[in-house]
């Protein structure tokens, strides 16, 4: 229940950030482009997917469990690539990035047809790997907001190793409580002009 709750806050966060965006590209404020806005409004769409492919009559359904995740690889590519443009990424990292993304989305789609439904390592991967190469091509605070997301996803992996924890869904819970104050940070980046102009 719990994790519904946080999960339904993180969701509902990611709504708001990408809206405030949106209002701040359609009144023409100093800083917001249009493809910080489309960043922003993917993260969202790969969220409310990532909370569709949980529910019940798509997790224990095999081909609909496959054709949903299959759809957030896809989804995954043009995000990646929208987040490093957004940034001002040199047209080869901008490449190099979503040609990562594109081979680690296809490595996971193979793994669904194995035993075990799916090896989200591989998009986990694809995350966490852009999220690095953006704060080590960004400045400032939105350096910082990269990094913190970095650390949200590497705590989420820590706490998913303790026992207890993971039995009551509780390292999802503070995952997503981290995910929801990094993405405001990352939010809250956008006014002061660090992003491509």
């Amino acid at each position: 229940m719990l994790n519904s709750i946080t999960n339904a806050m993180h969701a509902i966060a990611l709504g708001t950030y990408t809206t405030l965006v949106w209002f701040g590209l359609r009144d023409g404020k100093p800083n917001y482009t249009l493809l910080i806005f489309m960043a922003f409004m993917l993260v969202f769409v790969l969220k409310i997917l990532g909370m569709i492919v949980h529910l019940p009559w798509v997790d224990r359904n095999r081909s609909r469990h496959n054709v949903m995740w299959i759809i957030i690889s896809i989804v995954l590519v043009p995000l990646n690539g929208f987040t490093l443009a957004a940034i001002g990424a040199h047209p080869l990292l901008l490449s190099a990035g979503v040609l990562f993304t594109a081979i680690l989305g296809a490595l996971y789609v193979k793994s669904l047809y194995g035993e075990d439904w799916g090896n989200f390592s591989y998009l986990a991967l694809a995350m966490v790997g852009i999220y690095a190469l953006c704060a080590a091509i960004s400045k400032a605070q939105l350096r910082v907001a990269w990094i913190f997301l970095v650390l949200s996803n590497a705590l989420w992996m820590g706490l998913a190793r303790v026992k207890w924890l993971r039995e009551y869904k509780l390292h999802n819970d503070v995952y997503h409580l981290a995910l929801i104050a990094s993405s405001y940070y990352l939010y809250s980046t956008v006014s002061l002009g660090l992003w491509a102009s």
